[in-house]
């Protein structure tokens, strides 16, 4: 059952805002994704959040717990939260909410749980399903294992017939598709709509194959230097992604929509080091005649009309 989201009196739209914060295994030497995030990208989203704070929003993260078993990731986040972002649960190891077995997923979720209590201090509100997964393919042993877990709300469910479709207008139109829902067993999914930057960068938008390989077994989970430039995705790549992420906009803005992104710091530290995309989407949404919301996830959840 597709679920109402209520806008605020006076707002056109909302858009909500997210971050997955791990060490992408695209980008590892080993292909092995983990939270125990590097200094470079402790520093990128740190510049994430200042641009954030720039326009008094505020940014949703989904950390990988396995990463709060080091003491400086600990801290990062803690500064994280301290400026008023929200950070919130991506498994423990990274494990795919519809493809693991309910006993690996127990076990993963509950360590999750237990880290984020021992070191940040509090429960997760909504779990952000890594790899993504289709309409109905998260089954209902897995629903119930969440739900156990404490979890009344997921994010993982992803539009694959963008990969196949080259239509730029069903690109644009992503706010209107994927809505939220309530599955039978009384978990809410969130689904993810639209492009994200590892699809768009890493997939779409690839030229060559081999130059990407190179790069993750020589140079991966490295900083790059200054002025390095992605020698695998087209040069006109990050411009496309701009400029189809406004369009996003405009069509969410246009319609009334909520629109439900998912990026990833370390996908922009590589295709975005200036940081553009954010703060491009920040002045086109404050520039609006009506209001348009930045939301986290958690601002989203508080708005679900029963």
């Amino acid at each position: 059952m597709n679920l109402r989201i209520g806008l605020p009196g006076g707002a056109r739209c909302a858009v909500v805002v997210t971050y997955d914060t791990d060490m992408a295994g695209g980008y590892s030497p080993d292909g092995v994704c983990h939270g125990r995030t590097a200094p470079f990208l402790m520093d990128y989203i740190n510049r994430l959040c200042e641009t954030a704070e720039d326009y008094g929003v505020r940014l949703q993260f989904f950390q990988i717990a396995n990463g709060l078993e080091l003491d400086g990731v600990v801290s990062h986040l803690k500064d994280v939260i301290r400026r008023g972002h929200a950070v919130d649960c991506h498994t423990y190891n990274h494990i795919n909410l519809a493809y693991s077995s309910p006993r690996d997923l127990d076990e993963d979720l509950n360590l999750a749980n237990r880290l984020f209590e021992e070191r940040l201090g509090y429960r997760s509100v909504i779990l952000r399903g890594p790899g993504g997964y289709r309409h109905n393919e998260l089954k209902a042993e897995n629903q119930r294992v969440i739900l156990k877990n404490g979890y009344m709300w997921v994010s993982g469910e992803f539009d694959y017939d963008l990969l196949k479709r080259r239509d730029y207008t069903y690109m644009i139109s992503a706010p209107s598709r994927n809505l939220p829902f309530r599955y039978s067993t009384g978990l809410i999914e969130i689904p993810i709509q639209g492009w994200t930057d590892r699809t768009w960068f890493d997939s779409h938008r690839l030229i060559d194959p081999e130059a990407y390989a190179c790069w993750r077994k020589k140079c991966g989970h490295r900083p790059v230097p200054k002025g390095w430039r992605c020698p695998w995705t087209d040069t006109a790549a990050l411009d496309d992604w701009i400029k189809m992420n406004l369009e996003c906009l405009d069509y969410a803005y246009e319609h009334g929509l909520v629109w439900v992104l998912c990026w990833h710091p370390y996908s922009h530290y590589l295709h975005d080091p200036e940081n553009r995309m954010l703060p491009s989407l920040l002045e086109a949404a404050s520039k609006k005649a009506e209001k348009v919301l930045i939301w986290t996830m958690r601002d989203l959840i508080q708005h679900v009309e029963k």
